[in-house]
């Protein structure tokens, strides 16, 4: 199984709230879900803390820095053994459930410094802050132009913020 982290990231601009999307284009290896809108998302790697993962592909993949994560909720790291461990609270969890990789994948929240995209022109194109009204528009009229595994987490946050 796979894991993965995604950020909705959201953004104010001129009063009104927005969520950083961008096209997924990966036409030889996705050609399915080419051209859908996702989240920002990649994977955490073994034994990294998904807090600094998030951080870590956000810049990776946007070329922003976070600023404030929410839920920004977790335990102390435990080491009873000589093992670590921590329990977090993501925003939402997604699953997999047919086709595709077998992933569950964690989103939060987050805000990011203001700064310029940079474009991962091999996975991705046109990274843009849509305005959120359009991306719940885009969720319950047209979901098959929603990457499906971000489809989950768009319809949570818009039914729990």
């Amino acid at each position: 199984m796979s894991s993965c982290g995604n950020s909705n990231r959201k953004k104010k601009i001129e009063g009104t709230q927005h969520i950083l999307m961008r096209t997924r284009w990966k036409p030889k290896d996705d050609p399915h879900y080419s051209g859908t809108l996702e989240l920002p998302t990649d994977h955490i790697y073994a034994y990294e803390v998904a807090h600094e993962a998030l951080k870590r592909e956000v810049f990776e993949e946007t070329g922003l820095h976070v600023k404030v994560i929410e839920p920004n909720t977790r335990t102390e790291t435990l080491t009873p053994h000589d093992d670590a461990t921590f329990g977090f609270r993501p925003f939402c969890a997604q699953q997999q459930l047919k086709n595709g990789l077998p992933w569950i994948s964690f989103t939060f929240l987050c805000e990011v410094e203001d700064g310029k995209f940079i474009e991962q022109e091999s996975e991705t194109r046109n990274q843009k802050w849509i305005p959120e009204n359009k991306v719940e528009a885009l969720v319950k009229k047209s979901p098959k132009k929603i990457f499906t595994f971000h489809l989950a987490a768009l319809t949570f946050y818009f039914q729990n913020r």
